[in-house]
């Protein structure tokens, strides 16, 4: 009798049933099925073996997903293989570790600086709504844009606009003149020191702490406090309620704010109501000092906005325009820090471009190391085939010889990574140092960072161990066990590409530094037309400038002051723009730069008068009468306005013009100096005098007694205006000031240069001594038949110097031309030459060929007794 279960049983088992497992339930289910049939027939044995199947079936299916337990033992097998390994190779281990821990470090470092770069204003809850207004103007003579508007724009806009929700003026007084501050006996010279709209809170989302948010701007001559300020001022004393005098008026205390977070382009200690400013009771469309910022409705309306704009300036300013065109752009708040290009911003801000710069450093340096593993994996490969090949005799797949190669990867990745973190702990403080960021641990450890990290880590595991995983498991174990397994040719030419790509990229990191360097020489050492040298700048305000001509007689006396003037703004950056007109010479009004100064300021600033005479006290006498309509001004232009008006030198002297409504004529000119940034062409520009419309004092000094100087000149100070602070700046400080993004791009080249040779030089050293204990045989049977050092050195080094000159081949011209195109951003510029080639390829085959010497000079020492004793 057939006591076999029907087909149907076999075939649903071996479907749920796990592979390891099969046989075995198999030959059960059947003992038991016969078992049945016998004690009763096989209609009850079916019926048995159905509700068995039944009952079975989660069980087995579950178990079927699990892997079968040689699998788990084969990846502990992997690990501990993958840990023998590194604790054998100890010392290439070390090589790749620390390599891959410096790459690694070097990137969290600039990837936690991207991310804070590119988080600015975004703490606002209405971020993706704020635009800033900016307008940009053009004329005939000269074109520029700002970032301040007229007070009456946003209150037009908000009366006749319905994309507009909701906007603030905001009013920086530093930028004029720092703001001195007092309470009681305790006084200071403010210099973040913002005037704004009572709307401010409903823009912008700075964290209250103290007050009523609403209500706080409302009154005039009210201000808010910064958490900083208050505890400056007050201690531990509830500053809530109480007065402080700014600029000797009262103001009370309505509100105190966290500080303001790094991450805003907007920096102040002190926020007074815009109600307090006189300019803010009357709206004009011509007074353009105030930043105004809009809360769009919809933010895909800004252009239409824009357009709105324009007809509002057109409407109310008409044929007063002229031939200027004007044009509006609003910014999104989250646009200003990176990719505003305003010469004159509230605060120094950053670039984008230095941004994608840094990024590619970081990437370049990641690069060179994950190349570092690759190389000493694959040149280690001989060492594993016999591995390899023993585990697919016994079975193993090929993928699974991947999978182990790659969990090696892994392990050498975390290891990097756990020691990347340390050395970020340690040298946290000096990359701040280098960046003039305030970073700490903890912002390393934000959401943003630590998902970039698990992303870097992923990537630097599988790129750094795809490669010699791929190479590795494709051994043919036939070809490995017999012994007839050789080098790859590809490999070998392989590795040798590798390396030439790190030194390509440390050389082009070595001519990326020189090139910066160069242009901040450049920089330094260009003639400006006036000295940045031994000159003081003290900030004024009202009580100063009073008192400014006993200032200047007292100074003046003392043996170690050469000159001293006074002006509106500082020469290294005039900004703002005038409206001049020139009967004859120009229909319509042209935009120009214009500084007022008072008489000495050519002298003191040791500029040079080409045509004309100097400002005198006649000219000042004359632009302070009472009368309007008898007031003159005197004007000296420099060459660029005559160019422009293609006026010669000898007939523009004496030629009469108007400037925003002041009546004068041209008495002298002046030779070009630099106003602004090297990156920008000097323009059209006139000087005048204009009293009390001065917030600068310049004393030009001896260098003698520095020390001295300074103590004799606060003295003074002390006693002819003892209310206000003694503060000063250097001019060549304020000059350098300008250039603060470049100065840090070089540092930040220098940096990530010597970090880019020092991975690739360990790597390079790896695969030498690799090499030389490959070729220890060979080397041993030269020197028996009389090869000598030098010859034995030269063998061994001279492929690594040869891929230095090909790796500077590749990277020269490159490099030129990258450099070129970011030089070319400077309007005053210097050129990349072929200096900075010669020394970046130096400085590469000198680090490449000490890095080889040891390591060569040994193999050419060995005994070759030693190396041969086998044979």
């Amino acid at each position: 009798m057939n006591q076999l279960p029907p087909n149907w049983i076999s075939k649903v088992l071996g479907r749920i049933c796990p592979a390891h497992m099969c046989d075995e339930i198999e030959g059960d289910l059947f003992e038991y099925y016969a078992e049945l049939c016998e004690k009763k027939n096989r209609r009850y044995a079916n019926r048995k073996a159905f509700v068995f199947l039944i009952l079975s079936a989660p069980g087995l299916i579950v178990k079927r997903k699990y892997h079968p337990p040689n699998s788990i033992d084969m990846l502990k097998n992997y690990l501990l293989i993958a840990i023998r390994n590194i604790r054998r190779q100890l010392g290439y281990s070390t090589i790749n570790v620390v390599g891959l821990a410096i790459g690694l470090a070097c990137c969290i470092f600039i990837g936690v600086y991207v991310v804070q770069e590119l988080s600015f204003d975004k703490f606002h809850k209405q971020a993706e709504a704020i635009f800033r207004v900016n307008i940009s103007y053009e004329t005939a003579g000269a074109s520029g844009k700002s970032y301040t508007t007229p007070t009456a724009l946003l209150p037009s806009l908000r009366r006749d606009n319905s994309k507009v929700a909701t906007g603030v003026r905001v009013f920086n007084v530093s930028m004029f003149s720092p703001v001195v501050v007092q309470k009681e006996n305790t006084k200071y010279q403010e210099e973040r020191f913002l005037y704004a709209d009572s709307s401010f809170f409903d823009v912008f989302s700075f964290e209250m702490l103290a007050g009523d948010p609403a209500k706080a701007l409302a009154a005039p001559r009210s201000v808010i406090l910064t958490a900083s300020s208050a505890k400056k001022y007050f201690n531990d004393e509830d500053p809530l309620g109480q007065v402080i005098k700014v600029d000797g008026d009262d103001y009370s205390i309505t509100g105190v704010l966290s500080d303001v977070p790094d991450n805003s382009h907007m920096k102040f200690d002190f926020l007074a109501s815009f109600s307090s400013l006189r300019a803010s009771q009357r709206e004009t469309w011509w007074s353009a000092n105030y930043a105004t910022y809009l809360v769009l409705t919809d933010p895909d309306l800004a252009k239409e906005v824009e357009s709105d704009i324009h007809d509002l300036y057109v409407k109310n300013l008409g044929d007063q325009l002229g031939d200027v065109k004007m044009g509006f752009d609003l910014m999104p708040l989250t646009d200003i820090h990176l990719r505003s290009d305003i010469p004159s911003e509230m605060q120094p801000q950053s670039d984008i471009r230095y941004i994608y710069i840094i990024s590619a450093v970081g990437l370049l340096i990641l690069i060179i190391a994950c190349i570092n593993y690759m190389n000493l994996a694959t040149a280690r490969s001989a060492e594993r085939a016999r591995e390899v090949g023993m585990r697919k005799v016994l079975g193993a797949l090929r993928k699974q010889v991947f999978y182990q190669f790659m969990g090696e990867s892994i392990i050498i990745t975390t290891l990097s990574l756990i020691i990347a973190m340390v050395m970020v702990s340690i040298f946290l403080g000096p990359f701040n140092h280098l960046t003039g960021k305030q970073l700490v641990f903890q912002d390393i450890l934000s959401g943003p960072v630590i998902i970039g990290l698990l992303i870097i880590a992923v990537f630097v595991s599988f790129f750094a161990g795809a490669y010699p995983a791929i190479s590795l498991s494709s051994y043919a174990p036939g070809q490995v066990l017999k012994g007839s397994f050789k080098r790859s040719v590809q490999g070998s030419w392989m590795r040798k590409v590798l390396v030439g790509v790190q030194f390509s990229i440390s050389i082009f990191l070595i001519i990326g530094t020189l090139v910066i360097y160069k242009q901040l020489q450049f920089m330094r050492n260009k003639k400006l037309g006036y000295t940045t040298e031994n000159v003081l700048i003290l900030p004024t305000d009202n009580v100063v400038n009073q008192n400014f001509d006993r200032i200047k007689t007292q100074l003046e006396r003392m043996e170690d002051v050469v000159s001293v003037s006074s002006a509106s703004e500082s020469p290294t950056d005039i900004g703002g723009g005038y409206a001049l007109s020139v009967p004859g010479y120009v229909d319509e009004p042209m935009n120009v730069q214009a500084i007022t100064v008072e008489k000495d300021f050519i002298e003191t600033m040791n500029m040079e008068m080409l045509f004309g005479r100097d400002l005198t006290d006649a000219d000042h006498k004359q632009a302070t009468l009472e009368e309007s309509s008898d007031r003159r001004f005197s004007f000296i232009v420099n060459q660029e306005l005559t160019k422009t008006l293609m006026i010669a030198p000898e007939d523009i002297i004496g030629q009469q013009v108007n400037l925003n409504g002041r009546q004068g004529e041209i008495v002298g000119i002046l030779n070009d100096f630099h106003f602004t940034s090297l990156h920008r062409k000097i323009g059209p520009l006139l000087l005048f005098i204009e009293p009390r419309q001065f917030n600068k004092i310049f004393i030009r000094i001896q260098p003698d007694d520095l020390q001295k100087t300074l103590l004799s000149i606060e003295d003074l100070w002390k006693q002819i205006v003892p209310d206000r602070p003694f503060v000063f700046d250097f001019m060549d400080d304020e000059y350098n000031a300008m250039y603060r993004n470049e100065m840090r791009l070089n540092q930040v080249f220098i940096t990530f240069s010597i970090l880019a040779i020092l991975i690739a030089c360990l790597g390079l050293f790896g695969l030498v001594s690799f090499s030389v204990e490959q070729r220890a045989k060979e080397i041993g049977v030269r020197k028996v038949l009389g090869a000598s050092v030098a010859s034995l050195f030269f063998l061994v080094s001279r492929d690594f110097s040869r891929l230095v000159l090909i790796s500077f081949l590749v990277a020269g011209p490159l490099s030129y031309w990258l450099m070129t195109q970011w030089l070319n951003d400077f309007e005053y510029r210097t050129s990349v030459g072929f200096l900075p080639l010669v020394v970046a390829v130096s400085c590469a085959i000198v680090v490449a060929f000490l890095t080889v010497s040891y390591q060569s000079l040994k193999a050419a020492n060995m005994n070759p007794a030693e190396t041969l004793r086998s044979e």
